[in-house]
């Protein structure tokens, strides 16, 4: 999504409402503060201090926020490269209807991160060992979707009636599942884009919010075999550089296209609530209904 896109149902200016009211309770000054993106989330990068501010869509989020917080204080604990929360401030609290968190800006100008980094982080972060006392969440690999169809107004009852069945159907492949790895701690929501090199070089890992225990195989599909297999984003030497720095490719499972026609509703759903948006996404959508009505590879689609 790029910086200008509105979610629906929560606006830049929600978002900044949100903003002013938790840096007044943090001590924090919020003028100037400047608008980063809205997606999921909202984010402002503060002129006052090296802190963005990250702003959940709604109160509902909180519990998915807190384990945010748990996970990213676990990760630095264990001196994991991990975004930072910034120390002393109050961790999600509630201004306005939404939940607010407090990050340690990262200054970033490097080279550009491939698909081998991703693979590296995610074999890191599956080999670490989480506290017990750290509970995570059950993965749902399709948690969301069922609340954005319920929300998509503007769409088309035969496009909603497919997008249903998808689901069920999607639901019962997953459960019948033989996974090949260990089951643990997933970042959820693995892609390049929750990637960033610091200017010292190092790569660092961001956004907890899907963080689950599950299948390491969704982190690895999402992230790497689907860009490769699903897109051709991916040229087949850096996928194999990749497989390498895990150790396992996931495209030779037999259950990978399961979770990558998983991962295309995800997608798909996720662009579904920003369709009155403007006609580029409201087309990119009907291109990805009707690519998936048809199972033929690689898929022709836009990135949002």
């Amino acid at each position: 999504m790029t910086e200008t896109h509105t979610a629906r149902g929560f606006s830049q200016q929600d978002a900044h409402r949100a903003l002013v009211a938790a840096c007044a309770h943090a001590g924090l000054d919020s003028r100037d503060a400047r608008f980063m993106r809205i997606g999921e989330n909202a984010m402002y990068r503060l002129a006052s201090a090296p802190v963005v501010v990250r702003i959940a869509r709604t109160v509902d989020r909180l519990s998915e926020v807190r384990k945010e917080v748990a996970v990213a204080s676990w990760l630095e604990s264990a001196d994991f490269p991990s975004v930072r929360l910034f120390p002393d401030c109050p961790q999600a609290t509630v201004h306005d209807g939404r939940v607010v968190t407090f990050w340690g800006y990262i200054e970033s100008d490097s080279p550009p991160l491939d698909f081998v980094d991703l693979a590296a982080m995610l074999n890191e972060l599956h080999s670490l060992a989480k506290p017990v006392d750290l509970i995570l969440p059950l993965f749902d690999p399709l948690g969301r979707v069922g609340d954005r169809l319920v929300c998509a107004s503007t769409v088309a009852d035969e496009d909603l009636e497919f997008l249903r069945k998808r689901v069920k159907d999607l639901y019962v492949e997953y459960n019948a599942l033989d996974f090949a790895l260990p089951a643990g701690h997933i970042h959820g929501d693995a892609h390049k884009g929750n990637l960033l090199r610091r200017t010292d070089g190092r790569v660092i890992l961001l956004d907890f919010e899907a963080f689950a225990f599950g299948p390491r195989e969704w982190d690895l599909s999402s992230g790497v075999g689907i860009p490769f297999r699903g897109f051709r984003w991916v040229a087949r030497e850096e996928y194999a550089q990749a497989v390498d720095a895990y150790g396992f490719d996931i495209t030779e499972w037999p259950g990978f296209h399961t979770l990558r026609r998983i991962r295309e509703i995800t997608m798909t759903t996720w662009l579904m609530q920003n369709v009155e948006e403007s006609p580029d996404i409201r087309a990119e959508f009907d291109r990805r209904v009707a690519s998936l009505r048809h199972d033929v590879l690689p898929r022709v689609w836009r990135p949002f």
